[in-house]
């Protein structure tokens, strides 16, 4: 008897019939949660998930699974969801890097991989399989055990067990990006090909996300702990707000925080790894504070006027990153007059309830100044290097309404993206990286996912990349899907030829180009344009017109040089960091001095 009339003389004709396939009912699942688009690279294994999908989805090719895993992670920070498709363990192996950047940055990102199907299963060992010649038994399961061993659920779709009852692959499937997209945490899906065409168990799915089966206790007491801060305000005269990056993928909380704020009028200050979740245009804004790493006028404010902090979804654990690395400058972890909220319910709820309190107070609002940054003259005919390219960037930026939404590399260009001033863009971020994985060549697949979403949203907001060689050849061959789907983008290019943030010696490993490479003829293949900038003039004018056209693929070749006086605070302070914790005698001597201090390092 065929599969449909088992169904219909078990369940009746009419259950039978309403059954959908399992990629349909993935589609479904996938649609509920907001996502319009997947990143990945085809194979034999996910070909029938690709003929399922790209009906209702937009299948988005990548040069490689690596940076379709990126490309997904960077999906997952501007939309709430990110998905990656590829082929079974050839294809999904190369996504551990990029499943490793989720887990650690909380990235909702769903990695699905085409398997063997479940009539494949034998003794034998099939092509992709991890079986050498010489093992004694067939192994499947290679790339499930890979991505549990970060710490995420992996799991694979299971088919029908009983002749007359249809399967729950759809359940499961739907459970696993319900647990994704609630605990903000990536998971893994092995999907049998040909469970694909077969009919599952239909789900009826909730009316909105906000009706997902939640945690069903709250954690008591948010009162009190209102109450408690609301004494403390109003015994201060000068309070902090200290935001942590865990709010990032919690808008409702976001905007909870930005209301108390300008209802209070009470500054506030990201933690560095939280840079861009605030408008730092605003008033109330003092940017990103990392201890000695931080803008001299901020610190400066913060650690000898203000006298109470109310540190909101930080860190359940201390990050070297995040604390100046173990400087033992980062004077906000301990300050002594502080409220932590650090946030352990499912999305932040104990906070929410916290700040719906604290909004329903009646306290005057305090009296703040402003701290007004001083003003840096450039000379028109001054060298552009990482010294003073942020501000640069700052001076046009603050001429231009638009946002300039950014995208820092890993490396020089990284720690140097922390001079940035970033006004709020359309996203809803406006930089936007891997900072805590720090997995390089990942600036250009976050920028893809971005400026498609830009696109779809007819904003005119400006996407620019800031990278150096080394992280950009990491990555070019994404550029062909910037040109394929018409994206717009500003790449600037800090051209050293060499990897330099924490080279130790002149070994040729760190040689990451070559003088003789040709950059923007290499846009110009890819139907973009360029133009080689080595004054603060010529970087403006023509950083300016990109911006004015926002047309296609620009490339701006900076050609910078490594000495000192032409690095950045933040560049000179990682580079010591590095050598001192790689053991190089006169850093570490430096370093101990810098950190027995407690001051600025400077040249």
């Amino acid at each position: 008897m065929k599969e449909q009339d088992l169904y219909a003389e078990n369940f009746g004709e009419e259950y039978a019939t309403s059954l959908p396939t399992l990629g349909q009912a993935m589609v479904d699942t996938l649609a509920f949660f907001g996502c319009q688009r997947l990143y990945g690279v085809g194979g034999d294994f996910a070909a029938n998930l690709i003929g399922a999908f790209e009906k209702d989805l937009s299948v988005c090719p990548s040069s490689n699974e690596m940076h379709a895993g990126f490309t997904a992670c960077g999906q997952a920070e501007i939309e709430g969801l990110g998905v990656c498709l590829t082929t079974y363990t050839v294809g999904s192996l190369p996504c551990v890097s990029a499943a490793a950047l989720a887990v650690t940055e909380k990235l909702p990102v769903i990695f699905i991989s085409g398997a063997p199907g479940e009539s494949e299963i034998t003794d034998m060992a099939l092509h992709h399989t991890v079986s050498s010649c010489s093992t004694w038994r067939a192994e499947y399961d290679a790339a499930l055990e890979s991505f549990k061993a970060l710490g995420m659920r992996a799991e694979r779709l299971q088919g029908q067990r009983n002749p007359a009852q249809p399967n729950v692959a759809a359940e499961q499937f739907f459970r696993l990006v319900a647990h994704a997209y609630l605990n903000k945490q990536p998971v893994f899906i092995e999907v049998p090909r040909d469970l694909v065409a077969q009919k599952t168990q239909a789900i009826q799915l909730p009316d909105s996300v906000s009706d997902l089966p939640q945690e069903v206790f709250i954690l008591k007491g948010a009162k009190s702990v209102a109450e408690q801060i609301l004494t403390k305000l109003g015994q201060s005269k000068k309070p902090l707000l200290y935001l942590g990056v865990k709010a990032k993928l919690n808008p409702q909380l976001l905007d909870l925080v930005k209301r108390f704020c300008h209802q209070y009028s009470i500054p506030y200050v990201t933690a560095w790894l939280g840079k861009g979740l605030l408008d730092e245009f605003d008033p109330l804004s003092l940017g990103a504070y990392n201890g000695v790493f931080s803008d001299e006028q901020m610190r400066a404010y913060i650690e000898n006027e203000v006298d109470y902090v109310l540190e909101v979804a930080t860190s359940i654990n201390q990050l070297d990153t995040n604390a100046a690395f173990a400087t033992g400058t980062h004077l906000i972890n301990s300050f002594d007059n502080k409220t932590v909220l650090k946030g352990t319910s499912q999305l932040e709820k104990d906070i929410l309830l916290t700040f719906e309190h604290l909004l329903a107070a009646e306290i005057t609002p305090f009296d703040f100044q402003p701290v007004v940054a001083k003003e840096i003259d450039l000379e028109p005919d001054e060298r552009v290097d990482f010294h003073n390219v942020t501000t640069v960037l700052n001076q046009l930026q603050a001429k231009d309404p638009r946002a300039y939404v950014y995208f820092p590399e890993i490396g020089n260009s990284y720690f140097a993206s922390y001079g940035l001033k970033t006004r709020m863009s359309s996203l809803g971020r406006s930089w936007l990286t891997n900072p805590w994985y720090a997995a390089m060549g990942t600036s250009l697949p976050y920028a893809r996912a971005a400026c498609k979403k830009l696109q779809a949203m007819q904003s005119d907001d400006v996407a620019v990349v800031l990278t150096g060689d080394g992280g950009f050849n990491f990555q070019l061959n994404d550029l062909i899907h910037f040109l394929r789907d018409g994206l717009n983008v500003i790449i600037l290019y800090m051209r050293n030829d060499i990897f330099h943030l924490g080279k130790n010696s002149d070994a040729d490993i760190y040689n990451c180009s070559d003088k003789t490479f040709d950059a923007i003829g290499l846009v110009r293949a890819f139907g973009g344009d360029g133009k080689r900038c080595s004054t603060v003039t010529e970087f403006s004018e023509y950083f300016t017109l990109c911006a004015k056209e926002n047309t296609g693929i620009r490339l701006i070749e900076v050609p910078a040089i490594t000495e000192e006086q032409y690095q950045c605070r933040e560049i000179r302070l990682l580079n010591l960091y590095i050598k001192a914790k790689n053991g190089i005698p006169e850093a570490v001597k430096e370093w101990n001095a810098l950190q027995n201090s407690k001051e600025s390092y400077t040249n």
